[in-house]
C-alpha cells in the first residue's frame, strides 16, 4: 500500500476541480484516508444531480472505524449554479470513468476495496462488479429503470432519451428550487436520465474477465422511484460473471427513494447506516 500515492492521486482531482469556476469547492471530491492505508477502502458514489456532501455524515463514521474513504465528485455536479444545464452534457463513459479514478485512488491505499452507491452509483457499482477486481459492490436503490415502467422497457426508454432532444424537469414539481438538499439540483435533464440508464444495460454487456467476488442489492420495497425487479434481474446477470449476488431487503422505510441523504426532511440515517456499514465490514468467505 503506499497511501502517498492515493493522496497525491486525489490532490490532483482536487485541483483540477478548484480551478473550475463552476464548481462549488464545497462540493468537491473529498476523501478520509489513514497516514499508513487501511484494510479496507470504501468508495462511496453519489446519485444523480447530488454530490459528495451526501456522504459527509457516512464518511466521518466510516473513518472512525479506521476505514479510507473516498467520495469522487461525478462530472457535470457540485456546481455553484443549481440550476446549471451542463448536466445535460454528461454522458455514460463520464460516469465511469470518474468511478474507475476512485477505484485506483482506492487500490493504493486500501487492500480489499468496497465500492457503495446510491441510485446511479448503485448502478455504477454494480457496472464495477462486472468489470474489476474489487471485493464488494453494494448497490443501494440502482437506477436501472423506473418504477411505473416494465422492466425490460427501461433499456429503450433510456434508447429513446438519449436521442431524442433534451428537456428539463423538475424532481419535485411543487417545491421546485426549493427542494433540499441545497448541495443537489432540483431538476434533471432527460438526456442524463437515459445516459445513467445505459450503465445499467452496460452491466450486461461486460466481457467475461475480472470481476467483484460479492455484490449485494439493498432494496427498499417501498421505493417510489425506481424499478426493483428490474434491478435485481440486471444484477442477477452478474452471477454468470461470476459473482455472488445477495439481496437484502431494507424493513419499515417510508416511500422514499434517498435514503440516505443526511440534509432532507425525512432523512433515514440512523436506521440505514447501520446495515451498510455491516454490509462494508463483512469478511470474505
Amino acid at each position: 500500500m503506499d497511501a502517498a500515492k492515493a493522496v497525491a492521486l486525489l490532490d490532483g482531482i482536487v485541483a483540477a476541480e478548484r480551478a473550475d469556476p463552476s464548481i462549488d469547492p464545497h462540493y468537491g471530491t473529498r476523501w478520509w484516508i489513514p497516514d499508513g492505508g487501511a484494510e479496507v477502502g470504501v468508495v462511496l458514489l453519489h446519485g444523480l444531480t447530488n454530490c459528495p456532501p451526501q456522504y459527509d455524515r457516512l464518511g466521518e463514521q466510516l473513518h472512525s472505524r479506521g476505514h479510507a474513504v473516498l467520495v469522487p465528485r461525478m462530472p457535470y455536479h457540485g456546481y455553484r449554479d443549481r440550476m446549471t444545464e451542463a448536466i445535460a452534457n454528461l454522458r455514460a463513459p463520464d460516469l465511469e470513468a470518474a468511478t474507475l479514478r476512485a477505484v485506483v485512488a482506492a487500490a493504493f491505499c486500501a487492500r480489499r476495496i468496497v465500492v457503495l452507491g446510491i441510485s446511479v452509483g448503485a448502478t455504477l457499482a454494480g457496472w464495477l462488479a462486472s468489470r474489476t477486481r474489487i471485493d464488494t459492490a453494494i448497490a443501494l436503490a440502482p437506477f436501472c429503470g423506473l418504477r411505473e415502467i416494465p422492466g425490460g422497457a427501461n433499456d429503450a426508454l433510456g434508447t429513446l432519451l438519449r436521442r431524442v432532444p433534451n428537456r428539463f424537469s423538475w424532481w419535485d414539481p411543487r417545491r421546485k428550487e426549493a427542494q433540499e438538499p441545497a448541495h443537489g439540483y432540483p431538476r434533471f435533464s432527460t438526456r442524463a436520465l437515459g445516459e445513467s440508464l445505459r450503465i445499467s444495460t452496460d452491466i450486461d454487456t461486460a466481457p467475461h474477465g475480472p470481476h467483484a467476488r460479492r455484490a449485494v442489492l439493498v432494496l427498499n420495497d417501498d421505493d417510489p422511484v425506481v424499478n426493483n425487479a428490474h434491478a435485481r434481474r440486471r444484477f442477477a446477470t452478474l452471477r454468470d460473471y461470476g459473482v455472488d449476488v445477495d439481496d437484502v431487503a431494507l424493513q419499515g422505510m417510508p416511500d422514499i427513494h434517498d435514503l440516505i441523504e443526511p440534509q432532507i426532511p425525512q432523512e433515514q440515517t440512523e436506521l440505514v447506516y447501520p446495515v451498510l456499514i455491516d454490509l462494508i465490514e463483512q469478511r470474505p468467505a
